[in-house]
């Protein structure tokens, strides 16, 4: 579950907000992850990925491309895993 709303971006269409919260990963503990949600102003369209990585700036990145992009909430996930696919080239 989320614990804070990071930095939040808006266009005409929808409102991208990092969140960040606590994930297990084996080896490791608890780390904070980031994530985003995407909606809009009366939140009828909505979504969100909690854990796309641990790492603030690239999250950060990836929302504020998304925003530039009017990435709409039913595209985030596969938006997300395109992103992080390339990155890493899987």
């Amino acid at each position: 579950m989320a614990l804070t709303d990071l930095c939040t971006y808006k266009n005409c269409d929808y409102n991208y907000e990092m969140t960040e919260c606590l994930a297990y990963i084996e080896d490791y503990g608890n780390v904070m992850v980031y994530g985003i949600k995407i909606y809009n102003d009366d939140r009828s369209e909505f979504n969100s990925i909690e854990d796309i990585s641990d790492d603030f700036e690239f999250v950060d990145g990836l929302c504020r491309l998304m925003c530039s992009e009017n990435v709409s909430p039913v595209q985030l996930i596969d938006i997300a895993e395109d992103f992080i696919s390339e990155l890493y080239s899987l």
